[in-house]
């Protein structure tokens, strides 16, 4: 086995980059190298470990171009989405925690209803968890890990991080933009290698482990994590639906949805795959949507005018062709594509849009993750919302249609984590949005106030005001407690205000003899 790992650019078959594997029994030592930074990062000023990401940011617009041309050799998508997608929304997040961490990280006062504690003082406190083990995938091979990274760090945390061995080159960029910026070196750690080197570091001593990537592999990690309760984020796959109502304009549906499939040639976790079509309009958005498929121009990602690139990984070219091959066996039809662009190179895979009329069998319940998607008619919304919920998966949708009412009832009833109305995809590239999936699409979350949640240990403090007080519920235990419980109850939660009256004046009668006389009593014990 040689000791470096390299990417080659699916486009041409060439060399991108190569970098020293990191062994799997080297691992724990770089957690316990970030642990020893973790101790000093920590007690760093938030405005410190902030304006590190401020200048990481500064360094990220300077290198946008060499970021760019990385990530489209490493995985083949089109520069212009690099630059678009990967750099636009990733310098986003930095901002947005840039502004948000001071405000998300500070104390909060937690109002308490409850009239017994009225004078008490109850806050959240936010302490860094330690340190982060993080695994990211290749095909957003930047901003998935910065949307991790940089929460991870201003919040004070040590991380351990995995780029894909299919990115390694974007991974190291990465690290180095850290350094670059002023992170210390041991509190920014990096591993390279394959499988074995990151179930290395799911078993390592992390404090908790981020993963994006396939739901098998995510099962797996969440097995392994759960021999020691170590805590886990995963976001994973996704087989999502659109619908499209009768009422949706079709010209820039069908043209979302194209993008929406097709992006990164379908290797989106959160990309379009099934596309509901209600009858009375199939044909018209048959022939728009697959006019405009027609047109997307294949090629080397590095060329200014190619829409779509190559199919990152072989492996997936064969994928692709298994399901277009049991779709068919199952009755759909192929309306566009379905083969490889051998012509262009051994990894490009044609566009490619199955019709499935039959709705008594449903397609293939899985995720492509690839230039495929099918259409299938529907005759009215509950049918609709019954098809695009009959997955294993859950992790975004999208609906289509001018009726702000209609819409918004569609996507309250989508089991999905985000569902976008007449737009996709662009969600996750909202730092705002508190990302997760459900089924078997992710458990935890990521970006927003709770994906910085899950990087800290929200301590709940509470302190009574009142230090020489006794409360009447501490021994020794006497019958007029449990009397003036019962009528605390009626005064607390009762409906009636009457009732309630009559019972805070009992209360008050059973407890204020009971608390002067006891109260020398209770201190003495």
């Amino acid at each position: 086995m040689t000791d470096f790992l390299q990417s080659i650019n699916p486009a041409t078959g060439e060399v991108v980059y190569r970098v020293r594997k990191t062994s799997p029994q080297e691992v724990e030592f770089h957690v316990q190298t970030a642990r020893t930074g973790f101790g000093q990062w920590q007690n760093q000023p938030l405005r410190d470990r902030i304006d590190c990401v401020k200048r990481v940011k500064a360094l990220l617009i300077e290198r946008s171009d060499l970021f760019a041309d990385m990530i489209t050799k490493e995985m083949g998508r089109p520069r212009t989405e690099a630059l678009v997608l990967e750099l636009s929304a990733s310098l986003d997040v930095m901002d947005y925690y840039i502004r948000k961490g001071p405000v998300l990280l500070k104390e909060k006062t937690v109002p308490v209803h409850n009239l017994l504690f009225k004078f008490r003082e109850s806050r959240y406190l936010t302490q860094p968890l330690g340190v982060l083990g993080i695994i990211t995938p290749w095909n957003w091979p930047l901003l998935i890990p910065l949307g991790c990274i940089v929460p991870a760090l201003i919040a004070g945390n040590g991380i351990v991080f995995k780029p894909s061995e299919y990115t390694p080159g974007t991974g190291q960029m990465i690290r180095q933009l850290f350094l670059d910026a002023g992170v210390p070196e041991d509190v920014f750690q990096a591993v390279q290698g394959h499988g074995d080197v990151g179930q290395a570091l799911v078993l390592s001593d992390v404090e908790k482990l981020f993963f994006t990537g396939s739901t098998e592999v995510g099962q797996k990690i969440m097995e392994q994590a759960a021999h020691n309760l170590k805590p886990v984020v995963l976001e994973l796959g996704g087989h999502d639906p659109a619908i499209v109502c009768n009422d949706a304009n079709l010209e820039s549906t069908t043209s979302g949805l194209v993008w929406g499939s097709f992006c990164n040639a379908g290797q989106n976790c959160n990309g379009v795959e099934r596309i509901f079509v209600q009858e009375d309009v199939l044909d018209l958005f048959v022939k728009k949507f697959v006019q405009k498929v027609s047109q997307l121009r294949l090629g080397d990602g590095m060329l200014p005018d190619s829409d779509m690139g190559a199919l990152a990984l072989e492996k997936e070219l064969i994928k692709m062709e298994a399901i277009i091959q049991n779709a068919v066996r199952d009755g759909s039809e192929i309306l566009v594509g379905g083969k490889r662009k051998e012509s262009l190179g051994k990894q490009f895979f044609e566009p490619t849009v199955l019709l499935h009329p039959n709705r008594q069998t449903m397609p293939e319940d899985c995720e492509y993750f690839g230039p495929v998607v099918i259409l299938i008619p529907f005759s009215d919304d509950e049918e609709a919302i019954a098809m695009a919920n009959c997955s294993e998966f859950g992790l975004t949708a999208s609906v289509w249609s001018q009726n702000r009412k209609r819409s918004k009832m569609i996507a309250s009833r989508l089991e999905a984590g985000t569902v976008m109305i007449n737009d996709v995809i662009v969600s996750f590239g909202i730092p705002e949005s508190d990302w997760t999936g459900v089924k078997k699409s992710g458990v935890g979350w990521v970006h927003g106030e709770k994906g910085l949640d899950e990087m800290v240990n929200k301590k709940f403090l509470h302190r009574n005001r009142l230090s020489r007080s006794q409360n009447f519920w501490w021994f020794p235990y006497e019958k007029s407690m449990s009397t003036g419980i019962g009528f605390g109850h009626i005064y607390l939660y009762h409906a009636s205000r009457i009732q309630k009256m009559k019972a805070l004046i009992r209360t008050l009668l059973t407890f204020f003899p009971y608390l002067l006389i006891n109260r020398t009593k209770k201190t003495k014990l």
